[in-house]
């Protein structure tokens, strides 16, 4: 690996999967752990399925080939959030190679980005030429080829141009009070503009993966509602990432909210909005679920339970300044909790039981996050 190379991936490669490396290991989990066991085939046979599936509905092409975009274009917005940033300005000395020499270092750095997919994607090339499906496999790998050839030359382009980055740009925090008084409109423009291919993507999956089991199967056993609601709180503890990301944008841009003379339900009753409002998707598939593939009561309970787990989890993030890591811990402690109370006491229970804690941690914790966030 040449110098060049290895100052590029330390600076683009290295960084993402840093921060991402929360999602990776949940998706990981999820398509190699607990989605192909509880198929009841084996690892195996249940990916070769899958690959097969997508290489022989077009449907479903397309749709992997909306959540490669997606993720190509999250790999795009960090590259290009980087380039822009002061320390990274001694790169501009890379311009004095050729354009071809720029376009190899950047597609590099892409093909490392998009690794995970690239990946997986020989073992869709096994089962495509095991099968003889070569017209797919044509569309699949040239699709790959657009995904890391493009961004590459965009990279070499931003890099050239060194200007202030247009893209999604956020708007000043005067004109957001001015049009946007409510703070959690503030917030959730943040979301909307920074960490919309995150949200999408986890919105994809969850609704996604309910929708597909609930309309593929009968779910009224109680194993079945449980297995169902440890799919959908995956993908609602893997939101934790955007609450845990929303509580930095707070330290770094809003800290002014916290001297303001709002009252706590004030407060809270903005947290409470800006996650209701995150979380309408979910509602959104549970509701187009019931009655006729999933029972009322069941897809309020669902409801109730991902609403209040989101609001425990923003609860959490007053306690101190958590380092990602440590927070991830605290998710994975929730998750199995929330297993002992769903298999035996209930749903009801549970969710009761993190509205509880979220309003205990939220009024007990808010000011005095103040003393210790900057330690």
């Amino acid at each position: 690996m040449t110098p060049p190379v290895k100052i590029f991936a330390q600076l683009f490669v290295n960084p993402f999967y840093k921060e991402n490396s929360g999602i990776f290991v949940f998706i990981f989990a999820m398509m190699f752990f607990i989605v192909s066991q509880q198929s009841g085939a084996g690892l195996y046979a249940y990916h070769y399925s899958l690959c097969t599936g997508m290489l022989s509905s077009k449907i479903f092409l397309l749709s992997v080939f909306l959540v490669w975009l997606l993720y190509a274009g999250k790999c795009v917005a960090f590259v290009s959030h980087l380039i822009y940033k002061p320390e990274y300005g001694f790169i501009a000395i890379y311009n004095s190679l050729s354009r071809p020499k720029r376009v190899f270092l950047f597609l590099i750095v892409q093909v490392f980005l998009m690794l995970p997919i690239l990946l997986y994607s020989l073992f869709i090339l096994h089962c495509g030429l095991k099968q003889h499906l070569f017209h797919s496999l044509s569309f699949v790998f040239s699709f790959l080829f657009i995904l890391c050839f493009l961004p590459a030359l965009l990279y070499v382009n931003l890099l050239k141009s060194q200007q202030k980055k247009a893209i999604l740009p956020l708007i000043s925090l005067d004109k957001l009070m001015a049009f946007f008084p409510a703070y959690y409109l503030i917030v959730a423009r943040f979301v909307m503009t920074k960490q919309k291919l995150l949200w999408l993507g986890l919105k994809l999956f969850t609704c996604g993966i309910v929708y597909l089991i609930s309309r593929n199967n009968e779910i009224s056993a109680p194993d079945d509602i449980v297995l169902l609601y440890i799919f959908l709180s995956f993908g609602i503890l893997a939101n934790g990432i955007i609450v845990y990301r929303i509580r930095q944008f707070e330290q770094a841009s809003l800290f002014f909210y916290r001297g303001l003379p709002v009252s706590y339900f004030k407060r809270f009753l903005n947290y409470s909005t800006l996650y209701f409002l995150l979380l309408v998707p979910e509602f959104i598939t549970l509701i187009m679920l019931a009655p006729k593939h999933l029972d009322l009561i069941i897809a309020i309970r669902f409801s109730l339970c991902s609403y209040s787990l989101l609001l425990l989890m923003n609860s959490i993030t007053f306690i101190q300044n958590f380092k990602i890591k440590d927070f991830l811990k605290i998710l994975l402690l929730i998750f199995c909790v929330q297993l002992v109370f769903i298999n035996t006491i209930g749903l009801t229970f549970w969710y009761l039981l993190c509205f509880i804690l979220a309003i205990l941690l939220f009024v007990t914790n808010y000011y005095k996050f103040e003393s210790t966030e900057h330690s």
